[in-house]
């Protein structure tokens, strides 16, 4: 006989596990992105597209973390 075991559900934890494994994935497309600045010191174009992106992961993560502060009731649950 098959015993089916139900794992717990919370709102609260779905989304404080997607917003930490996004913020994760942010931080990693920084601090990636940053270590290529110097391969592109000699180009102007490439150069300005790097920090571009920077800018817009830098927005990206103050936007879920705004997003976390802004909805905390939504996060709440273990």
């Amino acid at each position: 006989m098959t015993t089916i075991i139900e794992k717990p559900f919370t709102r609260g934890y779905v989304l404080k596990t997607t917003a930490k494994h996004m913020r994760k994935s942010i931080d990693i497309s920084i601090r990636k992105t940053f270590e290529r600045i110097a391969q592109f010191d000699g180009n102007k174009e490439k150069s300005k597209e790097v920090f571009e992106t920077l800018s817009v992961l830098h927005a990206m993560r103050k936007l879920l973390d705004d997003f976390q502060l802004n909805n905390q009731e939504i996060f709440k649950g273990e």
